[in-house]
């Protein structure tokens, strides 16, 4: 029961309360989707687990590296395991040149968010948060529902140790993964889009339905 109801809680407010989502604040939702995630896991990686929400898809996945599509937004997400199993953590210091800029922490999980406005007049997002980062560029009015949707997921991730303690023997470093230091905030949009062009799946103007399609 108690599984259900929060299910409940987490569909009505990423899904059906577009409208009150853009009414709130950027803190409230963050606060809101980390305090509300999901127990249920849906989606299983090696090392870790976390809850994709329905309306998001996965277009590509290698290694520690994510990239979903939800409408016209691409997110891509990171995990960085290698610092969660060695329990890194640095300290993030809000920024004034930016359109927001928030320190997160909530028990022992911590991280930050970012939004800066783009050369296109679009907004980007960075959030990093339970050893993972999310990054997306939308539209103005797509902001809100961007943080519930990227904290949401980053809230879920669960690490499992065993398997990690495993995966640690091996040279991990060593892989073709993108590298991407969590910790350090892009100075510009532009790492974000090379990244996600390198994948082949970014198109400035829109995604091809189509293309994403399962």
């Amino acid at each position: 029961m108690k599984k259900k109801i929060m299910f409940l809680i987490t569909s009505l407010f990423l899904f059906c309360g577009c409208t009150s989502i853009q009414q709130s604040s950027y803190e409230s939702i963050l606060d809101m989707a980390s305090s509300n995630y999901m127990t249920a896991k849906n989606t299983y990686r090696s090392g870790y687990k976390y809850y994709l929400p329905k309306g998001i898809r996965i277009v590509n996945q290698r290694g520690s590296n994510e990239i979903m599509s939800e409408g016209n937004s691409v997110y891509y997400m990171y995990v960085d395991y290698v610092s969660y199993y060695n329990k890194i953590k640095e300290t993030y210091k809000e920024v004034e040149d930016v359109v927001y800029s928030k320190q997160l922490q909530k028990d022992e999980k911590f991280g930050y968010v970012e939004i800066k406005n783009t050369s296109n007049d679009k907004y980007f997002i960075e959030i990093m948060y339970n050893y993972a980062k999310i990054e997306v560029i939308v539209d103005k009015n797509e902001v809100e529902k961007a943080l519930a949707y990227s904290m949401s997921i980053l809230s879920s991730i669960e690490y499992q140790d065993n398997a990690l303690r495993s995966l640690m023997g091996e040279d991990v470093l060593s892989t073709s993964e993108v590298e991407h230091n969590i910790f350090e905030t892009a100075q510009t949009e532009s790492d974000y889009l090379q990244i996600v062009s390198e994948y082949g799946v970014y198109e400035e103007k829109e995604i091809d339905p189509d293309f994403i399609r399962r």
